[in-house]
């Protein structure tokens, strides 16, 4: 306010300052000294147009008072904190420098500790020398890996029937055997037998044969086509798949295990040969037989042919086949033959539940393709 106040007073003030300047002007050549007249020296000041209050007043502060002290304490703290953090990394820079293990140029750390020897080697001279100083010892780089196993020192366990043997996948529809054949002893027979609905398969099943009769292209005897030989049969039917049933008749007998097993590899071998790798070649297992079958017969007991179908679970992997393994759905928890689906003889299967039970295992555990006949509603159904 006090800037507009003098602005309007202004041209008052230079009138009057006009008026007694002349006065003064009078006052130097009388040699009087005196003020106009009826104005008292008190309020010459005022009349001048000038304060007491506006050159006694006390100017004001320019400062942000409370609020700009507190911004430069904060800023003096930021100040103090960032010195902190700097001087805090310089001094783990420091440190971890300091703690660098120094290696000289013959491959040696000198500021680790020895760790113990490796299993199977030591080292009597490090040993003495550690013990009589006291100090750590220099330790070769090179030393340092896992403990060396010798020859022998482990096993390798391979996998067993249960991962090897094919999962079941869906169902497919029975038209899936018009391509397949299957070569097997009297249980094959047992499909033409009873006539087993396998939409037109090829039945190769020989009473009595073995891997072997195969092998040495023997002359076997079909129920429906008489004489002929196993492979000759297959070779002319190019089947796409070939399901292979054979033990029973050879495993009879304690000891026959192993001339079996050397058979079937060189059958498949055969068989691999004659079909081509198109033909996908399923080998089963050899069924269980009832308590009273496997008496007469210790070959057939469960606990041997659990062994046999084992190495056969391994042989079938190793020759690129599908294991099948039939005692998921024939045998009983104690490992024999199922009586309900059991034969008389304990040995084959009965016509009704046996077969039954032994196709639908096979419809259910065909080897995965898209253009399987998936039945409607079936893991892998397109409907």
């Amino acid at each position: 306010m006090y800037p507009f106040c003098l602005l309007y007073a202004r041209p008052n003030w230079l009138h009057r300052q006009k008026k007694y300047d002349k006065m003064g002007a009078h006052s130097k050549i009388t040699g009087q000294k005196y003020l106009p007249v009826g104005i008292i020296a008190e309020s010459w000041t005022e009349i001048m147009g000038i304060s007491h209050e506006y050159h006694s007043a006390p100017r004001r502060r320019t400062g942000g008072g409370i609020g700009g002290k507190l911004r430069l304490a904060g800023v003096i703290v930021v100040i103090l904190l960032v010195a902190y953090a700097v001087t805090a990394i310089l001094e783990k820079g420091t440190a971890a420098e300091d703690s660098t293990p120094q290696t000289s140029a013959g491959g040696i750390a000198q500021n680790i500790l020895a760790p113990l020897p490796m299993q199977g080697e030591t080292d009597s001279g490090s040993e003495s020398a550690a013990g009589d100083s006291g100090t750590a010892q220099a330790v070769q780089l090179e030393s340092f890996g896992p403990a060396r196993q010798t020859d022998g020192a482990y096993t390798v366990k391979a996998y067993d029937a249960s991962v090897i043997r094919q999962p079941a996948c869906g169902q497919v529809d029975l038209s899936y055997f018009s391509d397949a054949a299957f070569l097997g002893d009297s249980l094959t027979v047992g499909f033409s037998d009873y006539q087993i609905n396998l939409s037109g398969a090829l039945i190769c099943g020989y009473t009595g044969v073995g891997p072997d009769a195969i092998v040495n292209r023997a002359a076997v005897k079909s129920p429906t086509r008489g004489q002929e030989v196993a492979l000759d049969v297959l070779a002319a039917a190019q089947p796409k798949k070939l399901y292979i049933l054979l033990g029973t008749n050879t495993l009879t007998t304690l000891g026959a295990s192993d001339r079996f097993l050397a058979y079937y590899g060189q059958m498949l071998d055969e068989l691999r040969q004659t079909l081509g790798e198109d033909c996908i070649i399923y080998v089963q297992s050899i069924p269980p037989v009832r308590p009273a079958a496997a008496e007469k017969k210790p070959g057939l007991a469960s606990d041997v042919l659990r062994s046999v179908n084992e190495q056969l679970a391994q042989l079938a992997a190793s020759k690129g086949c599908v294991y099948l393994d039939l005692w998921e759905t024939l045998a009983d928890g104690e490992g024999n033959l199922k009586e309900m689906i059991a034969a008389p003889d304990g040995v084959h299967l009965s016509a009704g539940n046996g077969y039954g039970a032994w196709v639908t295992y096979l419809r259910n555990h065909a080897k995965y393709s898209a253009s399987n006949p998936w039945i409607m509603g079936s893991a892998y159904s397109a409907e």
